[in-house]
């Protein structure tokens, strides 16, 4: 039996509804950062989704790549204004970043929206990192947002939560954590009344820290730079529960 957890999966039963669900939010502080960052470009946008930072990016004048798995995905973003401004869209697992890019291309790699954690594997995160860095000329910067673990709470029993309740509909959130493995099985159930079915959304993800991930871009040859706590350069302290990471490359 094949596995059902493709690379793919999370985009392509997300895409009808990622920018109903997650589009309203203001990108800008996320956009300043990662243009200041990008040293002038080129930049490449891992598991870019529906463009909701390659587009803006791309708009201040930046010469922006956006690669992802889901090809569902990648049409949504297609479809936007804004879209014909963003320079190459790459589909692909970005775990095989390495092989899909040129070497020494890149100002910055950025990662966003917990997106790494959608690699569940320990080798896969690890080789996505190596290929970013692979990708960035010398002096630039790979840039991860992605939340803290709180191993304790993921370690309770298997949870379902009420995310809404409307008159004709109720969306459920499910999860089912793998402490040993660090991987936590998701899924938002929508049932609607009338609705011919129930619409279901997974999401395998495996947690990695920001130490666990200091250590894959040490090995990478990529030095921590700055850690923050979001986009508008919070400190993340013991209290933070996501954090934004920059690291660089050698300059030679």
């Amino acid at each position: 039996m094949s596995d059902p957890w493709l690379a793919s999966t999370y985009g392509e039963r997300f895409a009808p509804v990622y920018d109903d669900w997650y589009g309203d939010g203001d990108v800008t502080p996320a956009v300043d950062v990662l243009e200041a960052l990008a040293g002038g470009g080129p930049v490449l946008e891992l598991g870019a989704g529906t463009g909701r930072l390659a587009i803006p990016l791309a708009e201040r004048g930046l010469d922006v790549d956006a690669l992802d798995a889901s090809p569902a995905m990648l049409d949504r973003m297609r479809s936007k204004a804004g879209a014909a401004r963003v320079r190459g869209v790459i589909t692909g697992d970005m775990a095989a970043v390495g092989d899909l890019v040129e070497p020494g291309m890149y100002g910055l790699v950025f990662v966003a929206a917990n997106t790494l954690c959608n690699l569940d594997t320990a080798g896969a995160q690890a080789r996505c990192v190596a290929g970013a860095a692979r990708a960035l000329r010398p002096g630039g910067r790979f840039v991860a947002e992605a939340f803290v673990p709180d191993v304790e709470r993921l370690s309770q029993p298997d949870v379902v939560t009420v995310r809404s309740i409307e008159p004709d509909r109720v969306v459920l959130f499910a999860s089912k954590a793998d402490v040993a493995a660090q991987r936590l099985d998701t899924a938002i159930v929508e049932l609607v009344d009338g609705a011919p079915g129930v619409r279901v959304f997974p999401a395998r993800l495996r947690w990695v820290s920001p130490d666990e991930l200091d250590g894959l871009a040490a090995a990478a040859g990529l030095t921590l730079e700055s850690r923050w706590s979001g986009w508008t350069r919070e400190p993340c302290d013991e209290s933070a529960v996501s954090h934004v990471s920059v690291w660089r490359a050698s300059v030679g």
